[in-house]
């Protein structure tokens, strides 16, 4: 029979040898995670600094998100994250989406999305309808936050708000577009993918610059029927058109025009100036053939219409500026005004290439489909002499 004594003994080593064991445990796997760099435990948030500064704290697991005010959605295709979306602005699907890229390329995705506010540049967020979709992320167009402050509607709705922001409407500020694809890409999980598109962003544009620099005379050039809150005449245009300035040539309006931007012209200007070659932005091309059906000489009086020197190009103003007709617009406008350094460039094929890189399909034809001419000579819809 054991005594009182070896039984306690016995029970102390029986601990010391288990606590020694369970130390050698934990030492191995330790010092093993410390060699192989493993970490136990993965944060549940990734932090990412948004256009205001705002330090805002976003789910690791990101999987439901809305995109609210002008050009936030658009950001949101380009780095093919629809999959993400559990609503949508009513703005964006209640209209014949021709016109804005990224709705033309996913609207059959987006039409079938809950509706999470009316949208449009001066509305603000519905919170109870956001509320509804339970977003884990609101990202917030700048326009937006001015008129609606991101932490009240973060509180409100209880979600994150991240506010993005690529510059003003109808221009294209390439260094803040990277900032804010970036920006966004980290927050959606996108990183590759918005370093991608940033890196053909650069390309497009030193393109175009080594196309056009150095060219001695440029010729005069003209933009007209740009529309500006709506449907606009042939005597509105645009001051640094974003096109022309990435293919380092000026419009006749840039030399009085006392900052970038809209701007409306008489008559009689583009008579004194005599534009080498007019381009109309076909959103608003019905609007220009009723006023020269009303009195044809006065376009006549123009060397461009006489000379048929007279195109179309796509608008790429729609809810904010639409990127990658932007840059298709630059390659046919170059081929007209430079067709030797632009030999072997198709704009057609070109448009496609770069529809289909920022929102994943050839989409030239759908506007085509949706009424536009498209890259062409209008000369014939305008008869003189």
């Amino acid at each position: 029979m054991l005594t009182k004594k070896v039984v306690t003994t016995t029970l102390v080593a029986i601990i010391v040898i288990a606590a020694v064991v369970t130390s050698l445990y934990y030492s191995f796997f330790y010092d093993k995670n410390l060699h192989t760099g493993k970490v136990e435990e993965t944060p549940s948030y990734i932090i990412v600094t948004d256009v205001t500064n705002r330090t805002i704290k976003i789910p690791a697991n990101l999987s439901r998100v809305v995109a609210i005010g002008p050009g936030a959605l658009r950001l949101v295709v380009y780095l093919n994250a629809t999959d993400l979306l559990v609503g949508v602005e009513e703005v964006e699907v209640t209209r014949d989406p021709t016109g804005k890229d990224y709705a033309m390329a996913q609207y059959n995705t987006l039409k079938n999305l809950p509706v999470v506010g009316p949208g449009g540049p001066n509305n603000p967020p519905n919170p109870e309808k956001l509320r509804a979709v339970k977003p884990q992320l609101i990202i917030m167009s700048g326009i937006y936050a001015q008129l609606y402050p991101p932490d009240r509607l973060a509180e409100e709705v209880n979600a994150s708000v991240l506010v993005i922001d690529y510059g003003s409407a109808g221009y294209l500020d390439v260094e803040a577009l990277k900032n804010a694809l970036l920006i966004l890409g980290k927050a959606l999980g996108r990183e590759e993918r918005a370093r991608n598109l940033a890196n053909y962003i650069d390309q497009i544009v030193s393109d175009l610059n080594n196309r056009t620099r150095g060219v001695d005379p440029r010729p005069k050039v003209y933009v007209g029927a740009i529309s500006y809150k709506g449907g606009q005449p042939f005597t509105s245009t645009q001051a640094r058109f974003a096109p022309l300035q990435l293919l380092n040539t000026p419009s006749i309006v840039d030399s009085v025009a006392s900052k970038a931007g809209y701007m409306s012209i008489n008559f009689e200007y583009l008579v004194q100036q005599q534009p080498d070659f007019v381009f109309i932005d076909e959103n608003n091309l019905n609007n220009v053939l009723s006023d020269y059906r009303k009195d044809p000489s006065q376009y006549c009086s123009l060397n461009a219409f006489r000379t048929g020197r007279v195109y179309g190009v796509l608008p790429f103003n729609f809810y904010h500026t639409n990127i990658a007709t932007a840059f298709a617009n630059a390659y046919f406008i170059g081929k007209v005004l430079y067709p030797d350094r632009f030999a072997d460039i198709d704009p057609v094929v070109k448009a496609d290439e770069i529809f289909t890189m920022f929102v994943g399909k050839p989409i030239y034809q759908g506007f085509i489909d949706g009424g536009y001419k498209g890259f062409m000579n209008l000369s014939e819809l305008f008869p003189c002499g």
